[in-house]
């Protein structure tokens, strides 16, 4: 239970280490273009991206 518990931290601490890498890399972008062109470059990846799940859609049984 112990090796699971370790491995879960540091697992954890990865994903911590991810998230806060990929804000400096934000803010870095931010800082050295304005937020106006990083925001309409994100949007724009955005609307690039297809839905990440498509088939079937449930409606509500009437």
């Amino acid at each position: 239970m112990e090796l699971f518990q370790a491995e879960q931290h540091v697992l954890d601490a990865q994903l911590r280490a991810d998230y806060y890498r990929a804000r400096l890399t934000f803010l870095e972008e931010v800082t050295k273009k304005g937020i106006e062109q990083v925001s309409d470059q994100r949007k724009g990846q955005q609307e690039a991206t297809p839905p990440l799940r498509s088939g079937l859609k449930l409606t509500a049984a009437q």
